[in-house]
């Protein structure tokens, strides 16, 4: 075993899919499963899609070469709009791309001409959620140039909300989306396929507590189908999933008595997030890092460690991405 080792559980991650997908499907919410906290591993790509999963979603254009490399070919989206450099890949890469520039949307539909393709777009509204998008009233009118872009198939809206957004926000502002489609659609003449509503924070606050805003028909589901988990604080497990789908496993490299006893792990913040690591040995608590070492208080483990153990942790999202992205953790597979 390497000195920092990552099990992943892949059956436990295709029971966390089925069970999304399940539970978004009564209300007509079809799921994207995003990959990017892992990298776009295709093995976890592969596992979702086994749940059913019929669209993957990935930020970052890497990622979804990486599955597409690996005879992945379920319909992506490309979940950050394509910077202006990105363009070409992302028509060759991506079928669904989440958008808020109208430059770039212009781009994408000459490279979409030239490369003789039809690129779905999805708008991103930004419903005064701090990140991106076009703002409210802009959209209409975005909408109608879209429809003269050639090469182009305009989907849908979008939205995005911060983890740490009230989940009555989250209720109002799709109602505003819900209207704003509404109104595009009217004065258009035509249908928007997707009204994509949110991601893992919205599927927690009002899908599991069963309330639904009619219209909204697509979530971006990435740490409740990894994790089993709609929050990393505390952090908020999801009745009915998994939690325990990546263990990671770090080895002591040494172990001191001072007034506690304390252990010295082979990993740090180069690794991954020391705060979003939860112990599942028992006794022990994680009080501190550095780049390369990580600091745990074994004083309460009921057999004092030595030099050489290994001590286990489940993890949260941000935990979890740095490790699949870190060249020094082992990455295993549990089928």
């Amino acid at each position: 075993m390497s000195t920092v080792h990552l099990t992943i559980n892949l059956a436990k991650i295709t029971h966390n899919a089925r069970k999304a997908l399940a539970i978004c499907q009564p209300f007509g919410l079809d799921v994207v499963g995003v990959t990017k906290g892992v990298c776009g591993l295709p093995a976890v790509a592969r596992a979702m899609i086994a749940g059913g999963i019929k669209t993957l979603g990935d930020a970052r254009l890497d990622n979804i070469a990486r599955m597409r490399d690996a005879g992945i070919h379920e319909p992506i989206l490309l979940l950050r709009s394509p910077a202006p450099s990105e363009v070409s890949r992302c028509i060759d890469l991506a079928d669904i791309s989440l958008n808020s520039d109208l430059g770039v949307l212009n781009a994408l539909s000459q490279e979409a001409i030239r490369m003789a393709k039809r690129h779905r777009v999805i708008l991103m509204v930004d419903l005064d959620t701090g990140r991106e998008g076009f703002i409210h009233d802009a959209v209409p009118g975005v909408c109608r140039e879209v429809l003269a872009m050639d090469g182009l198939k305009l989907d849908g809206l979008g939205v995005y909300f911060s983890y740490q957004s009230e989940d009555s926000f989250h209720f109002a502002e799709q109602h505003r989306l819900v209207a704003l489609a509404k109104e595009i659609e009217q004065e258009r003449g035509i249908a928007l396929s997707i009204l994509s509503g949110g991601s893992t924070n919205v599927f927690s606050s009002l899908t599991l507590a069963g309330k639904h805003i009619t219209g909204v028909n697509q979530l971006r589901i990435g740490t409740a189908i990894l994790l089993g988990i709609s929050s990393s604080i505390g952090p908020r497990h999801i009745e009915g999933f998994h939690h325990d789908t990546f263990v990671l496993d770090a080895e002591l490299i040494e172990v001191k008595k001072r007034d506690r006893l304390l252990g010295i792990l082979s990993l740090g913040q180069l690794d991954t997030e020391p705060e979003h690591l939860f112990p599942t040995s028992p006794g022990v608590t994680v009080i501190g890092s550095s780049s390369d070492h990580m600091i745990v208080d074994l004083t309460e483990s009921p057999q004092p460690p030595c030099v050489g153990d290994y001590i286990s942790f489940c993890l949260g999202y941000f935990a979890l991405s740095r490790l699949t992205v870190s060249p020094y953790v082992k990455i295993e597979y549990h089928k």
